[in-house]
């Protein structure tokens, strides 16, 4: 299939996008196989976009036709259904499963032993795993996706570290930084290792005994991590990943700037990562309704970061087609500023302003 870089001015209603675009700040505008229409056109030129790489057509080769008439077989099926079925997810899956068995043996040599190589080799291992998306969407997405792993340290630790690297790179962090705050996701949750596994795995609702003991698990990760030759901020990641920005959290009810920036970041990915994620007792939530929950319950999380999260997150999934919980099918056209997990959808026959509107919302990527 050929590839053809054309002018923003030239460019027409049903041609096919060859390559992601991004503004002059490297914010995603829109994705690959993107079909363009006038109001895309118009963004493209609103953002300075001065030239789009498009698929050009060439006779006899079905490969060429418009994105839309190839998938037309998998219209019924949900923009998440399609993510399991591409290669790409295929090859992610099984790179996901052998950093899962790693991850088991790391952590447990390095509870017993003081080499801190052990952690060094898992962070390439993150790396080296998130380097099979073609962005951070798509990794967010493709994490979404995973199935057969119940919710104990090994699997969430893997998905809070990858989440972390997505915001530490929207954030611009330094590379050093970066990995510091990898690792740091990685070790969150180490103090679970002494936590009883029937709490850890336990589908309903914690007792009161059961949840005591569970919170207790920071401490004990802390206590883990303060003895190894670390990065100090990994140590008070685990200890305060569960502290809350307005002092609600446990287990010192720290607040502000007592709390560590890196156990900021590390409280949103735990979070979203535990209501996003497929576990073998429930389903995953659609990324809107989890970005609406952590907005709604700003006060809990550190400004800069939550907006940074949020926004970028919202801003990728512009021009995606959705379902409406009134059972409405429509495309994502415009972030709310002031409210930026309900963006403005268009349907056939009417603009939803989600911000406006709170008996609607997104329920389903398509």
């Amino acid at each position: 299939m050929k590839k053809k870089k054309i002018l923003t001015p030239n460019l027409k209603s049903g041609m096919i996008t060859a390559e992601e675009v991004y503004d002059f700040s490297n914010r995603l505008i829109i994705s690959t196989n993107t079909e363009l229409d006038n109001d895309i056109i118009e963004k493209l030129k609103y953002y300075s976009v001065r030239a789009v790489k498009i698929f050009i057509p060439e006779e006899n080769d079905t490969e060429s036709q418009p994105q839309k008439e190839i998938e037309k077989e998998d219209d019924h099926i949900t923009y998440f259904e399609k993510i399991q079925k591409s290669e790409t997810f295929q090859i992610f899956t099984k790179d996901y499963a052998t950093s899962i068995d790693l991850l088991k043996a790391a952590l447990d040599n390095f509870v017993v032993q003081n080499n801190s190589d052990i952690i060094d080799d898992m962070v390439v291992q993150v790396y080296d795993l998130a380097s099979n998306a073609r962005n951070p969407l798509h990794l967010l997405d493709m994490m979404q996706c995973i199935r057969g792993y119940d919710d104990t340290t090994y699997a969430h630790s893997i998905n809070v570290a990858l989440i972390c690297n997505i915001i530490g790179t929207w954030l611009h962090l330094p590379n050093d930084e970066l990995t510091v705050l990898l690792s740091a996701g990685l070790l969150h949750d180490i103090g679970k290792l002494k936590i009883p596994l029937e709490i850890l795995t336990k589908p309903g609702k914690l007792t009161d005994e059961e949840f005591k003991l569970m919170k207790k698990h920071s401490k004990y990760g802390y206590d883990i991590l303060k003895t190894k030759p670390l990065d100090a901020r990994i140590a008070l990641v685990a200890l305060q990943h569960h502290e809350r920005y307005d002092g609600s959290g446990y287990p010192y009810g720290l607040s502000g700037d007592e709390i560590e920036l890196f156990s900021s970041i590390v409280t949103i990915a735990d979070v979203y990562e535990a209501m996003t994620a497929d576990r073998y007792y429930r389903k995953g939530i659609c990324p809107f309704p989890v970005l609406e929950a952590l907005e709604k319950e700003k006060n809990h999380y550190e400004p800069s970061v939550l907006h940074t999260f949020i926004n970028r997150t919202v801003e990728a999934y512009i021009n995606s087609e959705v379902q409406l919980s009134n059972g409405e099918l429509g495309k994502v056209i415009l972030i709310n500023q002031s409210f930026l997990s309900r963006p403005v959808v268009v349907t056939d026959d009417k603009t939803y302003d989600l911000s406006k509107d709170s008996s609607i919302q997104i329920t389903t990527l398509l």
